[in-house]
């Protein structure tokens, strides 16, 4: 059955979201994506073939005046009016609703793919932004903390005991942290811009962050290779390139037709007779002849190569969504282990720089490796928030394929 056309539209305004999680920002998209409305317009637009395909061609109705009128007993013949109307042979207006509806329901598997792309590459976005607020958190803490240096490191320097180096390799630390968070901050514009474009607001529109990710974590790759949207589309199109095949072989037969001519006869005025004036009234009957056989064979033909071609790229459809499953898999299982190799370090690197700092404080001259380890600790930390976008990402792409962002299926 077709899907109703205001499935998205219904389903969308009963989803209570804030604009403020990513689920929101998927509704948003949804509703003012302008490439997604074009989508969603050339599904209406296949509905509307429905009812076209389904219905009789258009009678035809032809007028004719006699230049010489023709003469006959009961008068001349002076005008001739036929209508007609041809019938297609059995089935086949059917085959041909059939064919429709399956290439609207294909039309609507394309949409939810262009739909589940867009929240793909919403949600990426997101994820970008998200890491990189969680960079700029770890090197404003970094700065704070190099900056809490230098101090003790000047007034260790004005009571000689520590070299002139140590001070220079503190501010050298402080400036670049201070430039690298500039940098930080300016990769933020470039984000947000393509982030607002995706929802079709002003590019400059701030954008809210939560540290929520709404995962359907039930998918598996039996699933994939059933609800992805280019399975389903490609199911309905062998389906309509099965009644394109019936309706070539139907070709072969003929169509039937009926009509009815009537011919207006002035009266004769030069003797009287029977029916003088009388006007014509006949029915008639019609059939085409499908004898151009070369013609259908070829129609059937080309009808069997499509319905081959379509099976053969069900075959790649589904290696290519095991292929991205697989690849999905490993990333979030390398990100898994490469969080808990970082959760160990971060925490061993963390004791570490206590121990520096306290040793420092102390009197002691290693301020070199202190920097060097408080170094480390933001290499790590952000080495896991990178790690932790990749494990979200990768459980995304999960999502993606097995094309379950929103309910919007009935």
């Amino acid at each position: 059955m077709i899907r109703p056309i205001l499935t998205l539209y219904l389903l969308l305004s009963t989803l209570v979201l804030s604009g403020q999680s990513l689920e929101g920002y998927w509704k948003m998209a949804a509703e003012n994506n302008p490439s997604l409305k074009a989508s969603f317009n050339k599904y209406l637009a296949a509905l509307e073939r429905v009812d076209q395909q389904g219905s009789l061609p258009d009678p035809n109705l032809s007028f004719g005046v006699f230049i010489s009128p023709v003469e006959t007993r009961v008068g001349a013949q002076r005008l001739r009016m036929s209508v007609s109307q041809m019938f297609p042979w059995m089935g086949t207006l059917e085959e041909r609703k059939t064919m429709a509806v399956r290439l609207a329901e294909a039309s609507f598997a394309e949409f939810e793919e262009a739909r589940n792309a867009l929240f793909l590459k919403v949600s990426e976005t997101w994820l970008q932004l998200l890491e990189l607020e969680k960079e700029i958190a770890l090197s404003k803490e970094n700065l704070k903390l190099l900056r809490s240096y230098e101090p003790i490191v000047k007034t260790k320097y004005e009571a000689n005991l520590t070299s002139l180096a140590d001070l220079i390799r503190v501010q050298i630390r402080i400036e670049e942290a201070s430039t690298q968070l500039t940098l930080l901050e300016l990769r933020k514009t470039p984000l947000i811009s393509d982030f607002n474009t995706y929802l079709n607001r002003p590019v400059d529109t701030p954008v809210i962050l939560t540290e929520t990710l709404p995962v359907n974590s039930e998918a598996s790759v039996d699933s994939v290779l059933v609800k992805n949207p280019k399975v389903i589309q490609n199911q309905y199109l062998q389906q309509a390139a099965q009644s394109q095949l019936k309706l070539s072989q139907l070709k072969r037969k003929p169509s039937l037709g009926v009509g009815l001519d009537y011919v207006f006869v002035s009266e004769r005025t030069d003797m009287a007779v029977a029916d003088n004036g009388k006007n014509i009234i006949m029915p008639m009957v019609s059939m085409s002849l499908p004898i151009f056989g070369k013609k259908n064979k070829a129609q059937i033909k080309e009808a069997e190569l499509m319905q081959e071609s379509l099976q053969h790229e069900a075959v790649g459809i589904k290696n290519t969504l095991k292929n991205e499953w697989t690849k999905a898999t490993y990333l979030e299982q390398s990100a898994e282990k490469e969080l808990q190799l970082y959760a160990s370090e971060i925490g061993n690197t963390k004791a570490l720089l206590n121990v520096l700092t306290s040793e420092y404080s102390n009197n002691s001259s290693n301020f070199e490796e202190l920097l060097m380890t408080q170094q480390r600790l933001l290499q790590l930390q952000i080495a896991e928030a990178r790690s932790q976008t990749r494990q979200q990402r990768s459980q995304l792409i999960k999502q993606y394929l097995s094309g379950n962002f929103l309910p919007l299926n009935p």
